[in-house]
C-alpha cells in the first residue's frame, strides 16, 4: 500500500492509501492543480504492523555501540 503526502507551506495532506504508486501519480497529477507552485509532495511505502513485530532490522549502515564507545573503559571510584 501507498500513501501519498502532500505539503504547502504549513498544510499537510495525507491522502490514500493506494495499490500501487502509479494510482498515486495519477491522483496527483489532479490534485496539485489546487495547490501553489511550491508544494512538494511524497509517496511513501506503508507496511504491514505485523511484519515489523515478526523481524526487528538495524539502521543500515549502522552498528549498535555503547554508550562508552569502543575504546572506552569503566573507571573504578
Amino acid at each position: 500500500m501507498y500513501l501519498l503526502t502532500i505539503r504547502d507551506g504549513l498544510v499537510t495532506l495525507h491522502i490514500g492509501p493506494y495499490t500501487s504508486p502509479k494510482q498515486a501519480v495519477d491522483d496527483l497529477d489532479r490534485l496539485l492543480a489546487s495547490f501553489g507552485e511550491r508544494a512538494r509532495w511524497q509517496i511513501h511505502e506503508l507496511e504491514e504492523p505485523g511484519s515489523l513485530l515478526d523481524k526487528p532490522k538495524a539502521p543500515k549502515g549502522r552498528e549498535p555501540q555503547s554508550l562508552l564507545g569502543a575504546a572506552a573503559s569503566p573507571v573504578a571510584a
